[in-house]
This record gives structure tokens, C-alpha cells and sequence, in this order.
């Protein structure tokens, strides 16, 4: 997963908190003037029945540690839900760390509570740090961090943190006065806590929230807001299906945040619909001459937005939000919706190869992953929609096992100049990348960007068949195997004799019998990850790893560069 590298500070923090931690537990069970500050500022014991102990247990009972991670627990799968996966990962992190590192801690150190400590259900156990504490500094934390990468407003950060202050004072007040812990009890709670948090954002590739960050964005957002712009701002046009982004709201205010803070002007918002996935909404954004295109949907929306940008040089930036995602996957752009928003504002513009398919005598439509005819339309064609909501990918299997006894095709298969291939086929699949979800690999060696399309021609016979060509596509095994055919070229033609489903990219588009496919190379512009490594090796050659990490070998110390204005040169715009 391609994520934003940490910020220097927060390594900071992190490492300053952890020495922080360390020492003052090492003081905390060496020092003797430490232990004498613990009794001396011990509090005045509570009577049991008083009042003032009802509500220091009850807020107590409020605060346990167990409904602050049940909270993160919720936000977490709300944050899943709606293809936050990093801040999702990040707050489980914080519950692991947060709640098993306390315990682990007093189990290790097994300090006794303090002698005038309330007979409360809160406070069994041993007392070092104190979890109480760790729980509302670790929430606190997290909860920021929801507040910054959700987008919300500077305000309402600002009151969440001065909330938040308040709420953990509060807390490691009552923790005192209760008798629960001594003090060095509760600053060690309140620094593993933040430990634990940062720790976990870290981990997660989540911005940890720093004050001092949240005051420099609003110094930038007036900056910007007041400089007054000789050229004209760039701008952008978001096409997005209604069914695929989760929470709409969300997903604007990401989008909108970028935008102002990066100056761009505001952007075109264009919804798909049911009638059309996005050829009308992919044409007025070439129109206006738009800077840059970000596309929000399944396979289907992609391909409709790609198919529309092809030869336009305008670049594409993808949001995944479908079930497969597969050109996401393929090129290596992050499936979590802030890292893949990173990724279009700031990667790299990279050109890629489409397919031109003719269907019967139908108009040529492009696809930019894979297209096919058989089985595998058939799955595609009878997955129930609302399973594959409900079980995303798994739904495909049970239309599989449903779809088994699928008859097969008789193919004949033309690739460029080359002789004919006939097959009693049950799986033809054209593909311009090679990856299915779940990492497999139906297609090696298949790249989008190398100018050839690939064909896989699967001929089992009996049920040993079928599991020995999947044990051999599951494992990548390369053995030459007569019942399974994988050819390469320009063009391709597939005449079938039975008329059977086609699919594009995951989208059914009915029946035929003759399908022609052409690679049109470096169509589509599309903005991808920065490179994650380059070396260069002695001879001068540069290895650079994109996307998936896939290495793609360049000769020449200058090829890269050159390659890239190359690129950009072929797809230069065409007057509109």
C-alpha cells in the first residue's frame, strides 16, 4: 500500500516519547524522591457514602477504558466502510497497543494500588500506568487523527483538541482523587498513551496531529485565500457514481480540501447515472479543458472515464471505490481514498496502453484491464448485486460454483499474422495487465504500458483439469501446459461458433459471436505513484519499481526523463 511518509516531527515525537516513557517509568520504581512526591501529594481519603465519592465512581465507570476502545472499535469500522483503510488499520493499532500494552504493563511491573484507594470496580488490578488515562490520551489522539484526515473543519479540530485537554485533566483528576493511582501512575498512563497512539498512527501511514501542523494550515489557508493569482488556477473535474462512493459527503470535503490548499480553482462536479456511467460527464470534462480528471467508481465507471480521455492528455486521476478495482491494483494505486487522492495530486503522470474491442459489427468501445468471453462473462453477467455489496469479492465464487457446468465454446483465435488456434474453450480472456484481485496472477508478464495485448485460452476437459489449471494460475507456475494457452501481439480476433457473454473490465455487454481487439498504445494518461526506489546499476542502467513492484528496465542514465516527455509529447492535446 502506497502511503504518505511520516513527518519529521512526528518521528520525533514518537522517539521523544518513548525515551520520555522509559525514564519515567525507571524513576518511578528507582526514585526515592519520586515515591516521596507520590505520598506527599496523595489525597485526602473519600468516605465511601459520601456524595462526591458517587461521583467520582460514577465518572469512573463513564470513563473506563473499555467504552473509550469500544468507541475507536466503531469509528474504525466506519472508517473501513467508507474506504479509509489506512485510519481504519491505524485505530485498531491504537486499541492493540493502547489496551493489551497497559495490561502487559501492569502485569509486569504489578504495583499495588494506593492504600486509601476507593473499594471501586475501577480500580482492581495493579496500578501501573494507569489505564484510564492511557484510554483518553490514546482516544484523544486517534480521534484527531479522524477529525484531520476526514477533512474536518479547522475549527472543529481546534475544539476537539481544547475538548479533549479537558476530558483527559478530568479524567486523571478523578483517578487521583479516587485514591486509583498515585501521580506517577498517571503521568506514566498519559505518556504510554500517547506513545501507544502515535505509535499506532505511524504504523498506519496516518498523519499523527500535531498542534503546531494545524496552526501552520491555517497560516496557509489565509495566505492562499489573500494572494492574489496572476495565472489562471488549474482545475480539476471529479466524476464520480453515486452507488460506489460510500459517504459522498466525506469524499467532497477530501477533495475540496486538496483543491484549496494546493490553489487550484473549484472544482467540476459531474455525477454518473444509471442510463450513463459517465460518457456524457467524461465529455464536458474534456470540453472545458479541464487540468486534470479524478474519477470515483467501479470498474465499469473507470473504463467508461478512461475510454473517454484516451488521446486527450489530460491526466486521469483514480479513486478506487468498486469491488475489484482491478486497474488500482495493477498499477499499484492505493485502494485507501486519501492515499489515492495523494497519489493524483502528487504522482507521477504515467502513459498507458488501452484496448480497442470490436464486438460483432457494434461500435469499437476501450477497455484499459480485461475483456473476455465464456466463463468468465457468465460469473460476471449472474453475480447477485446486492451480495457482492454485502461480501464484496466472495460473491463471484458463489456465482462460479453456480455457473460450473457452463458449456464450452468453439473458438478459433487469430492473433495478429500468425496461423489460427482452434479450441473447445471455456475461458478466453484479453488482458492489458495481468493481475486479478486477491494478487493473482491470470496474465505474467503483462504490462500496461508495453504496447501488446495478452490472451489466455483456458481448454479443460474434466473436473482434475480444472483443478490442475487453477493450482497452476494460483501458484504462477510457468510450465508450458496444452490446455492452456497464453499468446501475445497487436490485434487479435475470436470467432466463437456458440454466441456467449462478453465482459469488459467486469461489465457485461451482452452476446456475440466475433470479438476484435487492438492495443492502442499510450492512449491514456494516467497519474500513478512516484517511483518507490531507483537504482542504477554499472553499466549505467536505471531499474525503477512503479505501482505493484513491477521493475521496468531502462537503458541509459537519461532514459527515464526522456521517456516521460516522450510520453507527454505523444499525448499532447489536440485543439478543442
Amino acid at each position: 500500500m502506497v502511503r504518505r511518509p511520516p513527518t519529521r516531527s512526528s518521528v520525533l515525537i514518537a522517539i521523544s516519547l518513548l525515551v520520555a516513557f522509559a525514564v519515567w517509568t525507571w524513576l518511578t520504581f528507582n526514585s526515592a524522591a519520586l515515591a516521596a512526591l507520590d505520598l506527599r501529594t496523595a489525597p485526602p481519603q473519600l468516605e465511601a457514602e459520601s456524595a462526591a465519592a458517587e461521583i467520582v465512581a460514577a465518572f469512573a465507570l463513564l470513563t473506563w477504558p473499555g467504552f473509550e476502545y469500544a468507541a475507536l472499535a466503531a469509528i474504525a469500522l466506519w472508517a473501513l466502510r467508507r474506504r479509509l483503510r489506512q485510519l481504519a488499520v491505524a485505530l485498531v493499532l491504537v486499541i492493540a497497543l493502547g489496551w493489551g500494552g497497559v495490561s502487559l504493563l501492569k502485569i509486569t511491573f504489578e504495583r499495588e494500588r494506593p492504600p486509601q484507594a476507593l473499594d471501586l470496580l475501577t480500580a482492581y488490578g495493579y496500578a501501573y500506568p494507569s489505564g484510564h488515562v492511557t484510554g483518553a490520551v490514546a482516544l484523544s489522539i486517534a480521534v484527531g487523527a479522524t477529525f484531520a484526515v476526514t477533512r474536518q473543519s479547522v475549527r472543529a479540530r481546534i475544539w476537539w483538541q481544547v475538548g479533549s485537554g479537558l476530558l483527559i485533566l478530568a479524567v486523571a483528576f478523578d483517578r487521583w482523587i479516587t485514591g486509583a493511582h498515585y501521580i506517577s501512575d498517571i503521568v506514566g498512563g498519559a505518556l504510554y498513551g500517547a506513545l501507544a497512539a502515535t505509535t499506532a498512527l505511524l504504523a498506519g501511514g496516518v498523519r499523527v496531529p500535531i498542534p503546531h501542523e494545524l496552526v501552520g494550515e491555517i497560516v496557509r489557508s489565509r495566505v492562499i485565500a489573500e494572494e492574489p493569482s496572476a495565472a489562471p488556477l488549474r482545475r480539476a473535474a471529479v466524476i464520480y457514481n453515486p452507488a460506489r462512493v460510500t459517504d459522498w459527503i466525506t469524499f467532497r470535503r477530501h477533495v475540496e480540501y486538496e483543491l484549496k490548499t494546493r490553489g487550484w480553482d473549484r472544482a467540476l462536479w459531474l455525477e454518473t447515472t444509471s442510463e450513463d456511467p459517465g460518457w456524457a460527464m467524461t465529455e464536458q470534462a474534456v470540453r472545458e479543458n479541464v487540468d486534470l480528471v479524478l474519477g470515483a467508481g467501479g470498474d465499469g465507471t473507470i473504463r467508461v472515464i478512461c475510454s473517454g480521455l484516451a488521446h486527450t492528455g489530460i491526466p486521469f486521476g483514480l479513486i478506487p471505490a468498486g469491488t475489484g478495482n482491478l486497474l488500482a491494483r495493477n498499477i499499484g494505486i492505493p485502494l485507501d481514498e486519501v492515499a489515492a487522492l495523494d497519489v493524483a495530486f502528487d504522482g507521477v503522470d504515467k502513459a498507458l496502453d488501452l484496448v480497442r474491442l470490436q464486438v460483432d459489427d457494434q461500435p469499437p468501445v476501450h477497455f484499459a484491464v480485461m475483456a473476455g468471453i465464456g466463463l468468465d462473462a457468465v460469473i460476471m453477467e449472474a453475480t447477485d448485486p446486492k451480495m457482492k455489496k454485502a461480501v464484496g469479492s466472495a460473491a463471484y465464487f458463489v456465482s462460479a460454483a453456480q455457473n460450473a457446468n457452463h458449456p464450452a465454446l468453439h473458438a478459433t483465435i487469430v492473433v495478429d499474422d500468425q496461423p489460427p488456434i482452434r479450441r473447445r474453450a471455456h475461458v478466453i480472456v484479453i488482458g492489458n495487465v495481468g493481475f486479478l484481485m486477491a494478487n493473482i496472477q491470470l496474465i505474467p508478464n503483462a504490462r500496461a504500458d508495453d504496447g501488446l495485448l495478452d490472451v489466455v485460452v483456458a481448454s479443460p476437459r474434466t473436473l482434475s483439469d480444472w483443478v490442475r489449471l487453477t493450482t497452476r494460475v494460483l501458484t504462477r507456475r510457468k510450465q508450458p501446459d496444452d490446455q492452456l494457452d497464453r499468446l501475445t501481439g497487436h490485434r487479435v480476433m475470436i470467432t466463437v461458433e456458440e454466441r456467449d457473454q462478453v465482459q469488459l473490465d467486469g461489465d457485461t455487454v451482452g452476446e456475440c459471436n466475433t470479438l476484435v481487439a487492438e492495443v492502442v498504445p499510450g492512449a491514456l494518461l494516467l497519474r500513478a505513484p512516484r517511483p518507490i526506489r531507483e537504482l542504477t546499476t554499472g553499466d549505467g542502467e536505471v531499474s525503477t519499481a512503479i505501482g505493484a513492484g513491477r521493475r521496468i528496465h531502462v537503458p541509459g542514465g537519461q532514459a527515464v526523463s526522456r521517456a516521460t516527455s516522450a510520453a507527454r509529447s505523444r499525448l499532447r492535446r489536440t485543439p478543442r
